[in-house]
């Protein structure tokens, strides 16, 4: 069995994940932690003049969060292993995604229907968190555009 858990820092994502490890337990299970990283597009660094400045603040906006992203899979990773799951059966992927800040949650969601799409999983298990505003309500959340796109997957939604 092939499990995606996409993380992110709540407390949702923590639940997920310890989820997905109960879920694995006793099976011949592999377990893809997934975490989604934004960048700003560059078509708006090259509208705020190509370089310079706000360049150079883009780079390290997306390196540092590049780099929060891999701590955070690597704390994941070693929650799960301290369960009792093998560490060879525990692997992280980060994928980076250009993205306004408005559009994140989206990008997000696409980044992980492509993940789940492309990796030939048969369990999906995401975080579920309340929406804070009422622009998110009105485009969905994450888990429920991932759930909306898992034709013939299961996706587990774990409750924050």
């Amino acid at each position: 069995m092939k499990i995606l858990v996409a993380v992110d820092s709540s407390a949702a994502a923590r639940k997920a994940v310890s989820f997905a490890a109960n879920l694995a337990r006793g099976a011949s299970a592999e377990i893809t932690l997934f975490h989604v990283v934004e960048c700003l597009p560059d078509f708006l660094v090259q509208k705020a003049g190509g370089g310079g400045a706000f360049a150079t603040v883009a780079s390290e906006w997306a390196k540092s969060n590049a780099e929060a992203g891999e701590r955070l899979l690597t704390e994941q990773r070693q929650a799960l292993v301290g369960t009792g799951m093998a560490t060879a059966k525990v692997h992280t992927k980060c994928c980076q995604r250009e993205s306004r800040p408005e559009a994140k949650r989206v990008v997000a969601a696409l980044a992980i229907i492509d993940e789940m799409k492309q990796g030939g999983y048969d369990v999906v298990v995401l975080g579920r968190r309340a929406t804070a505003s009422q622009n998110e309500s009105l485009i969905g959340g994450v888990a429920e555009k991932v759930a909306r796109e898992a034709h013939g997957k299961t996706v587990c939604i774990v409750d924050g």
